[in-house]
């Protein structure tokens, strides 16, 4: 050991001016220079606040009120301030801060007597801080790696210094060790918590100025067991963008904790430390994650998270390129702006350059609309929200109004090879938007930046092969109609579903069609996996698939017990628990035997609501937390979002919990951006106990709520082109009439048929149309004629209601018409008018909604056939999950998860998952 790698430790730096410095080296914004003596003092307490800001505000009271116990101490201000102004009048008096010379401070760090003796670190055998003496410390120097050294700059009383920061490995402090991802306790009250990410050195180019050394920290969750997201002992969490550079005699006043980081890159398994952690807990979004492990000493996940927060905040312009987000923007970039109109779709325009005014960069663009923007409401033909038409309008926006980009090509066909959501087409243009609707063909294609569009196709192009060659395994639970399998057929090999609904079980048979491999299970969940679990596990087709060979599960247990409109679902109110909500366990017992990738529970929102009770849920008041803590005792990261369908593109505003989980050294996907806009959107607020307050999160948080690129999906868009007929009216009240005449059906129970009476068209029968739009067109497919358009039968009651009620001015809750420029109401499991459902009925024809358009309204294609009577039909497209928001899901995970292993395995095409099994063991 060379004497180079022993340094000697001086306390005569403040406290006050180490927080100071160190604050402002790791804020996210830019560092904001000293102008006057007056505001010196409130300016360090700012930059504290600064340091500490994060999204996770439960959490910043408590961190402000312990960093200011460690930076301010009534005692020091004094000699600080002395010491300050000696400084301010060095810096007055120098010509050039090049030749000013070092001042060293050495006020007393001691705490007064009255501190120290409700410390509860001040002991002999403390690993602490001894007053007024210079510590010796040695570097961990490893002699087969040279150290990692940076150039960087630092702020020093208001100066930028050029220097070196110099990495350690660690270091040894009277004989105790000191490295990366060990753990410290801050002397404080209560006691502050912290995980050491890195340490380093800063080597000034200035000679003058005293080489610095600290250790980068990440704060952990006091070990609380009314706030801890587990039931563990000893099981701690890093808290979400929560970290400081902090002194190395910081390191000394505190005491080393017995304490391991578990997982990370190298998978490591819990020892018989007192304490790990594993997972950064982020209640504002509802996650449990693991941390950002990474080999570099430089990499703290809090620090990614701040990142990842404030990555919007610094536009730039380099060269010919505007630098935004992590993305890059040329002269000529078709891009999406944000309309800050609730339920408006983004803007879209192309750039034709960016200034500065006053402070603010703004981008300039032409703007281009959608055809069904500028042809008026006359127009009968096809119209698709990706053909888009050029005007004469220019605009100026904000650049962190800029959402993303788009890419707009010459010609419909061009389009098809790059995602769907983002490909449009552009022939036509309009000169005048404000005066006339004339639309002329362009003279020649707009120009548009070919770099940018090469990246893009072969991108899109990855993911195809990539979801062609990655059929990797999935198995259903709970499947119903098969709302989680109808997404996925592109996307998973399915091999496993299950139901204890013997229709829906016939239902599932049907699509063994598109799913040749698919096992269908019938009978309850419980019982299989029981059956399964025996002493005598069987393999064969009565049971489900055997451990490590399912890539993802999926599943939906029973909601009713969940539900709202259940009133027995609070548990407070002295009522029992509803035995369905049990199945929860269930479901996760099987997730903990077959140990698959990814799984995915999907509920009602009230799934996540307290209900008063704690039986069986290890204290918690709601079913959405207690999920997320089995999860992550047993390895998994998990994240809860409440999704509403209509922003994916589905035209029915359906809110619905998820919880995704990913086992350990995955990536944790976010839950995908909503694509369309949707004037009802709703926030996930996660209720946890009375204690504790949240604040409610939107997915896709940075624009306004309720926006998307594409215009929100109505009934109108998603029926219209269905054949029309109605019921026959009650005696005494006619019909309407209509131009043409439309068939008409008696809507009552057929005495022979039953449950099994069909009213309306009982046999297949063409479309009444050809496709208006993109949506009628996706579901319809090659199809030339419709399935199942007819409704169950209606009592004498409804009829009174969808006849009479219905027609009056202002009808209220049941008895309310659906409006055909709005969304379908959430469907319930009954389609009668006059029950808990509301707009059940038709917008433009005397009737309830056909099972052909309750399909419709769940996203699922028209092929789809469901099994049983139109009563069995009403309530599998009550029980289900729609088509687009969960597909969007799905490629999050594509996206998030096997992309980057499969371009990384070379893009592999045999045994591509068990390849994925041996680097994910």
């Amino acid at each position: 050991m060379s004497s180079s790698d022993i340094i000697e430790i001086d306390d005569s730096d403040s406290e006050l001016e180490l927080i100071d410095m160190t604050s402002r080296s790791t804020s996210t914004s830019s560092s904001t220079r000293r102008s006057g003596d007056d505001d010196n003092k409130k300016r360090k307490r700012e930059c504290v606040i600064e340091v500490i800001s994060s999204d996770d505000d439960e959490d910043n009271e408590e961190i402000r009120t312990q960093l200011r116990e460690l930076s301010v101490q009534e005692e020091l201000v004094e000699a600080k301030e002395k010491q300050t102004e000696t400084l301010r009048s060095s810096h007055r008096n120098t010509p050039s801060k090049r030749y000013r010379s070092h001042i060293s401070i050495n006020s007393s760090t001691c705490p007064p007597d009255h501190m120290q003796s409700h410390h509860p670190f001040r002991s002999q055998n403390a690993t602490g801080y001894r007053p007024h003496l210079k510590s010796h410390l040695t570097w961990i120097v490893d002699t087969t790696d040279s150290p990692v050294e940076r150039q960087s700059t630092y702020d020093v009383d208001g100066f930028e210094e050029r220097c070196i920061k110099i990495y350690r490995k660690g270091f040894i402090h009277d004989d105790v060790e000191f490295i990366v991802d060990n753990a410290i306790v801050l002397p404080h009250r209560p006691p502050l918590y912290a995980l050491i990410r890195s340490i380093f050195t800063l080597k000034f180019d200035d000679v003058s100025i005293k080489d610095k050394h600290f250790a980068h920290v990440h704060y952990i969750k006091s070990p609380n067991p009314h706030t801890d997201s587990s039931g563990r002992d000893g099981e701690l969490f890093l808290r979400n963008a929560q970290c400081q550079d902090i002194s190395i005699k910081q390191i000394l006043k505190g005491q080393k904790l017995d304490f391991e980081l578990i997982g990370g890159i190298k998978g490591k398994r819990r020892g018989s430390s007192k304490y790990f952690c594993q997972f950064v807990d982020q209640p504002s979004l509802s996650t449990i994650r693991e941390p950002v492990f990474q080999d570099g000493f430089d990499r703290c996940d809090s620090c990614a998270s701040r990142h990842q927060k404030h990555k919007f905040d610094d536009p730039r312009v380099l060269g010919d390129t505007l630098h935004f987000c992590d993305d890059g923007y040329h002269m000529h970039d078709f891009i999406t702006v944000d309309p800050k109109i609730r339920g408006r779709p983004f803007l879209i325009g192309q750039i034709q350059g960016w200034s500065r005014v006053n402070g603010q960069l703004m981008v300039r663009m032409r703007r281009l609309k959608r055809f069904g923007e500028v042809i008026g409401a006359k127009y009968n033909g096809f119209v698709s929200n990706r053909r888009l038409v050029v005007t004469d309008k220019y605009e100026e926006h904000l650049v962190q109004s800029i959402m993303g980009k788009v890419y707009v090509l010459p010609k419909e066909e061009d389009a098809q090879y790059l995602d769907g959501h983002k490909a449009f087409w552009c022939s036509e243009g309009i000169t005048n938007s404000h005066v006339s609707s004339t639309i002329a063909a362009l003279q020649r294609p707009l120009r548009t930046c070919l770099s940018c569009l090469e990246v893009e196709k072969q991108k899109h192009q990855d993911v195809v092969n990539c979801i062609k060659a990655c059929r990797f395994t999935a198995a259903d639970y709970y499947s119903g109609a098969g709302g989680f399998i109808l997404p996925g057929l592109d996307i998973f090999e399915w091999v496993s579903a299950t139901d204890a609904d013997k229709v829906a079980c016939q239902t599932l048979h049907y699509l063994k069609r598109e799913a040749p491999r698919m096992t269908v299970h019938y009978g309850r969940v419980r019982e299989i996996y029981q059956y399964t679990t025996s002493r005598n596990s069987p393999t064969g087709p009565k049971a489900f698939p055997s451990p490590g060979t399912v890539f993802l599960m999926t599943g939906g247990p029973p909601c009713q017990g969940h539900s709202r409109v259940n009133h027995a679902n609070n548990l407070s109110a002295g009522k029992n628990p509803d035995p369905r909500n049990d199945e929860l366990w269930i479901m996760l017992a099987e997730v903990f035997r077959l140990r698959p990738y990814v799984v995915i529970i999907e509920n009602v929102s009230a799934f996540k609501d307290d209900k008063g009770g704690d039986a069986g849920m290890q204290g918690e008041h709601n079913y959405g937390r207690a999920a997320m803590k089995e999860l992550s005792q047993n390895g998994y990261s998990c994240r809860l979002g409440i999704v509403d369908s209509r922003g994916y593109g589905t035209p029915q505003n359906r809110l619905r919990t998820f919880i995704q989980g990913v086992r350990m050294g995955l990536s944790l996907p976010e839950f995908p951006t909503p694509s369309h806009a949707n004037p009802k959107t709703t926030a996930t607020v996660f209720k946890t106990d009375k204690a504790e307050s949240l604040k409610p999160f939107y997915l896709g948080q940075r624009a306004t709520p309720g926006t998307g690129l594409h215009p929100a999906v109505t009934i109108r868009d998603a029926v219209s082109d269905f054949p029309a007929f109605e019921y026959l009216p009650p005696p005494g009240i006619p019909r309407i009439p209509r131009r043409p005449q439309i068939p008409v059906f008696e809507g009552g129970r057929d005495g022979q048929q039953g449950n099994r009476t069909r009213v309306g068209f009982a046999h297949q029968i063409p479309y009444a149309s050809t496709p208006s739009n993109d949506y009628q067109k996706e579901k319809r497919g090659e199809a030339t004629s419709v399935h199942d358009h007819h409704t169950s039968y209606v009592t004498d009651g409804a009829k009174k209601i969808i006849f009479a009620s219905a027609r009056e001015a202002k009808p209220q809750g049941c008895d309310r018409r659906a409006i055909g420029s709005e969304g379908f109401s959430t469907l319930l499991t009954n389609s009668s008018p006059g029950q808990k459902g509301t707009a059940v009925i038709h917008f433009s024809q005397d009737r309830k909604f056909t099972i052909a358009e309750r399909k419709r309204a769940m996203g699922w294609p028209d092929w789809h056939r469901l099994a049983g009577s139109p009563l069995d039909q009403d309530r599998q497209t009550g029980n289900g999950v729609c088509f687009e928001s969960v597909q969007a899901i799905y490629l999050e995970l594509v996206k998030e998860i096997i992309l980057p292993w499969w371009i990384e395995a070379g893009r592999p095409t045999e045994d591509v998952f068990g390849k994925f099994k041996i680097d994910h063991p």
